[in-house]
């Protein structure tokens, strides 16, 4: 009859153990559920809010001020997000993962979770390796605008200024700036009549670099100059205020990199070099109060990459990005999951310690019956 009592005992011990496990599995995953709401909830909101500066950072989305840009008879509105580099997968030109979702008359929304790398873009935290462009389906759009992972929640607006065109001068843009993020404006480049255009840099390039890759754009294989941009190399390296054996020193680093990866040769990389030592040589350097360069150090420069002196990033790629999430709200939300996951761990493993002690009891009584 003893032995009777005690199974019942032990099966029901594990019954009411095996409830409170899944009470307690199931208050977890309430909790989990109650956090993705609020997330949603809180992104939702943002729409309410774009611009405000508390809601920076929020979610997945990014806005546009279509009002700015006064664009009329449009249907559609998109966003194409890609990284600055030119590296990634990313979706293509006004393709159904572009368009943007109505929040007002004057507010569209792009949440970036269709792009495929929203995870990506939300770690990259401050660094500048995004280029994001709203356009219409009039063929009216913003000009290149620097985005980085705190940008998420802001909003873009148009400034009225008009861009040239980087490649086709014949062109202008419209310039294009978030609300909150004054570091992450109208991308900075050299344009094809060699002017400046732009405020913000992307991670990986410098003044030196933009100045190096124009060098070497307009240099040919061959070693031949085109002297219409070539000749302009004084007064860009003045109004960018760099230094001319800095310039020689990052085209050299290039050079080596592109031969090092096979996508030139070290004959077409050592004509380039003559050529662009020979442009620097004949500069002055308005680092050192407009001093003649010396021929001697531009010959010799030593291969640098300014971008890695200055941004502490190589090239601005993803690998970078990982390493430097901060603030962005999507943190946030991913340590509140788990910290439910970990309680809901905790709880389960003392249950069941619980129902092995329990067992235990049991069984020694049993045992101690039947001596």
């Amino acid at each position: 009859m003893f032995k009777k009592v005690m199974s019942l005992a032990l099966a029901s011990t594990l019954v009411l153990s095996a409830g409170a496990f899944a009470a307690s599995a199931a208050e977890a995953e309430d909790a989990v559920a109650a956090n993705d709401e609020s997330a949603v909830a809180a992104d939702d909101s943002s729409a309410v809010a774009a611009g405000d500066e508390s809601q920076v950072g929020a979610g997945t989305k990014i806005y546009f001020d279509v009002k700015s840009a006064g664009w009329k008879n449009f249907s559609k509105i998109y966003c194409h997000v890609w990284r600055a580099d030119g590296t990634g997968k990313w979706p293509s030109w006004q393709t159904k993962k572009e368009v943007c979702k109505k929040e007002s008359d004057d507010l569209y929304s792009y949440d970036i979770t269709k792009t495929g790398n929203a995870e990506e873009i939300q770690n990259a935290g401050s660094k500048n390796l995004y280029c994001v462009v709203f356009s219409a389906d009039t063929g009216s759009q913003i000009y290149n605008t620097i985005m980085n992972g705190n940008c998420i929640g802001d909003t873009v607006y148009v400034t009225g200024n008009q861009i040239e065109n980087p490649k086709d001068s014949q062109k202008t843009d419209t310039e294009a700036a978030w609300k909150n993020h004054p570091e992450c404006g109208p991308q900075k480049v050299i344009t094809s009549t060699s002017k400046i255009v732009g405020t913000a840099l992307a991670d990986g390039t410098t003044d030196v670099t933009l100045l190096a890759d124009y060098l070497l754009d307009y240099v040919s294989d061959d070693g031949t100059a085109d002297t219409s941009k070539t000749d302009k190399t004084q007064d860009l390296i003045n109004q960018l205020k760099i230094s001319p054996l800095a310039v020689m020193s990052n085209v050299n680093f290039k050079l080596e990199d592109f031969v090092k990866a096979e996508t030139m040769t070290k004959d077409v990389a050592d004509k380039k070099k003559a050529t662009i030592e020979g442009i620097l040589g004949n500069c002055t350097d308005p680092t050192k109060g407009g001093e003649k360069v010396n021929k001697d150090e531009i010959k010799n420069a030593e291969a640098k990459n300014d971008a890695a002196e200055s941004n502490g990033s190589s090239n601005g790629g993803s690998s970078n990005s990982g390493s430097s999430s901060n603030g962005s709200s999507s943190n946030g939300s991913s340590s509140g999951s788990n910290s439910v996951q970990s309680g809901q761990e905790t709880t389960i493993f003392f249950v069941f310690a619980g129902v092995m002690v329990a067992a235990a009891g049991v069984f020694f009584l049993v045992r101690r019956r039947e001596n």
